[in-house]
């Protein structure tokens, strides 16, 4: 049996057989912010690339105790991701999925699952699973689809549709949708090209994407959950970096102009409101409740930003000290945690990609109340 170095404990000898034991080698690391002091904890630190899931893809667990994300198996251009799960704090760090060739990794609302999928084949791991991981089990297939889940994954609030994005047979880019309890695999709808597919989380299940523009030149996209009714937002100038506003029903965005602002947009409404101006924002993310939302800052970088969108105060909270280069893993991409206590982010200043969590400081919360 071979043994991954990584997995030190994870292994013991019973009566001369190597056996898969219970424990892991945690591997945080605490770090104090040089700039404002905050606590941050290094959740990864083994020498291979990880990070978290896309900031809009579901990750973490509905009690806000556990992350699920990617690591790879080895330093390598070719190597390949599984999905991992780690505790806040820094316990209970071991594999999800064991199984080659796999994207889309989102997590299930009740936090027991993780989705992925496997060129068109949609698989389901536990998160209680053995410590090496599970291989996935087979829940639904899409035969046309070469490859599955081209960068994203995402899954309704009530957890019965997988939705991601794929390359088909012919060349052509789908949207396509699977049911979690294998009754439906299908392609909604096909396009040119369609990008950033990601499902609202309040109770509506609007999907929403990137695709070909329509006459008035408007690219964002949003679709009911069965790809019907398809209408566009009126939001321009979107730097790309959108997502689902929480629960909220909007949609949240970070803007090309001199300042690097943030709006968010609701359908129907003609221009979007100003959420945040001045902080050179990049990518943002909201609390389920809409009251907050965390940035990271590129040219300059100033930081992960915390933002009450009541008073419209905003303050660093710490810094991810990234070096923000093409690669994603290189982005912070930060996110709240459901009970909005925690900020979870990727840096690479180690010279490798890890994964970072810190927890709000109760006295930044009211300096921005006002």
């Amino acid at each position: 049996m071979e043994i991954d170095s990584r997995l030190i404990g994870v292994y013991r000898s019973v009566g001369g057989a190597i056996q898969a034991a219970s424990a892991y080698s945690m591997e945080r690391i605490p770090r104090t912010d040089p700039l404002t002091g905050v606590r941050i904890l290094q959740l990864t630190s083994y020498p291979v690339l990880s990070h978290t899931l896309y900031y809009h893809c579901p990750s973490i667990t509905p009690d806000s105790k556990t992350l699920v994300f990617m690591t790879y198996n080895r330093a390598g251009r070719f190597s390949t991701p599984d999905a991992w799960r780690v505790n806040l704090d820094g316990t209970e760090i071991r594999p999800v999925t064991n199984r080659e060739g796999l994207a889309g990794f989102v997590i299930s609302p009740d936090g027991k699952t993780v989705y992925c999928q496997q060129g068109g084949t949609l698989l389901a791991a536990p998160m209680e699973n053995s410590p090496t991981g599970s291989i996935a089990h087979e829940v639904a297939r899409i035969p046309d689809v070469v490859i599955g889940a081209t960068l994203l994954g995402s899954i309704t609030a009530d957890g019965k549709w997988y939705i991601s994005t794929a390359f088909l047979t012919d060349g052509s880019t789908a949207l396509v949708r699977y049911a979690t309890d294998g009754s439906e695999a299908r392609v909604l709808k096909v396009a040119e090209y369609l990008v950033h597919v990601q499902v609202d989380q309040s109770d509506a299940g609007r999907i929403l994407y990137v695709a070909p523009p329509d006459e008035k030149g408007r690219s964002m996209w949003v679709t009911d959950c069965d790809g019907g009714n398809p209408r566009t937002l009126n939001l321009r100038h979107s730097t790309g970096h959108f997502v689902w506003f929480g629960k909220t029903g909007r949609l949240l965005s970070t803007v090309n102009d001199p300042f690097g602002s943030i709006v968010s947009i609701a359908e129907g409404e003609d221009e979007p409101r100003l959420i945040a101006k001045g902080g050179h924002f990049w990518h943002a993310a909201g609390s389920q409740d809409g009251k907050w939302v965390v940035s990271d800052t590129n040219w300059p970088d100033i930081g992960l930003i915390l933002i009450n969108t009541e008073t419209g105060l905003w303050a660093p909270m710490c810094r991810a000290e990234a070096s923000e280069g093409h690669p994603q893993w290189t982005h912070p991409h930060p996110m709240f945690t459901p009970d909005g206590r925690h900020v979870v982010f990727n840096s690479d200043r180690t010279g490798i990609g890890q994964i970072y969590t810190v927890e709000i400081p109760e006295s930044l919360r009211q300096q921005l109340s006002g």
